[in-house]
C-alpha cells in the first residue's frame, strides 16, 4: 500500500518535522469527536479513494491507499485534510504538503505532485525538481480555462504560458528559475505583478 500519514498542521514545519511525528504517532485509541483528524476520517469516504484504509488518534492519522495512481491519490488526500487544518506527508518519497498560507488555485506536475491548492513552499519545491530534472513542467490551475505553467527546456531555458481563457494565450522564454518561481506564485496570488515581470507573446492556436 502507499502510505500518507495526515496530522495537524502546526506540529511540524519541515520534512524532518513531519517524520518525527510519523514516528512519534503510535496507533492508540481513536480521535476526539468533533476534532481536526476526527472530521478529515469522516470526510475521506466522499474523496474517491478505491480501496483505502485510514485509522488515526489527534495526532495524526494514516491512510494507505492504492500504488495504481499514487499521486491522484494524494490530491485527494491532500484536499480533504486541508479543509480540516492538516498537513499531509508522502511517506515513500518523504515529501510534506503543508496547506497553511495556500492559495485556491491546484498545482501539477509531470509524475509529481498533483494539489488542490498551492503554497508558496510547495511551488518552491517543485521548480526546484524541475531544475533538477525530476520533473519537466508544472500547472497552476484557477478554472478551466485560466492557468499558468512552465516547462523547462532541455537547453536550459524556461517557457511560461498562461491563459485567460479561450483564445487568450499567451508565451514568454527565460533563462531565470528565480524569475519564473516568482512569476508563477505572483500569478498564483493573484496579485497583478506577474505582468510587469517579463513579457508575454500572444499564441496563435
Amino acid at each position: 500500500m502507499y502510505d500518507f500519514f495526515v496530522f495537524p498542521a502546526d506540529r511540524a514545519d519541515d520534512v524532518d518535522g513531519a517524520l518525527s511525528v510519523y514516528e512519534s504517532s503510535l496507533q492508540r485509541g481513536a480521535p476526539t469527536p468533533g476534532g481536526p483528524v476526527a472530521g478529515f476520517l469522516a470526510a475521506l469516504p466522499d474523496a474517491g479513494l478505491v480501496g483505502a484504509e485510514a485509522a488515526g488518534i489527534d495526532a495524526g492519522a494514516n491512510v494507505a491507499t492504492s500504488w495504481d495512481d499514487p499521486m491522484a491519490n494524494l490530491r485527494r488526500v491532500a484536499g480533504v485534510a486541508a479543509a480540516h487544518g492538516l498537513s499531509v506527508l508522502d511517506v515513500q518519497l518523504g515529501a510534506l504538503y503543508d496547506p497553511r498560507e495556500a492559495v485556491e488555485v491546484s498545482l501539477e506536475t509531470q509524475g509529481g505532485p498533483r494539489l488542490t491548492f498551492t503554497t508558496r513552499r510547495i511551488l518552491a519545491e517543485v521548480v526546484a525538481h524541475i531544475r533538477e530534472g525530476r520533473y519537466h513542467w508544472v500547472t497552476l490551475t484557477r478554472e478551466a480555462d485560466v492557468f499558468a505553467q512552465t516547462f523547462h527546456d532541455d537547453d536550459g531555458s524556461w517557457a511560461l504560458e498562461h491563459r485567460e481563457g479561450p483564445g487568450l494565450h499567451f508565451l514568454a522564454r527565460t533563462d531565470d528559475a528565480i524569475l519564473v518561481e516568482r512569476l508563477l506564485w505572483s500569478w498564483a496570488r493573484d496579485d497583478g505583478r506577474w505582468q510587469a515581470m517579463i513579457g508575454f507573446s500572444p499564441v496563435r492556436l
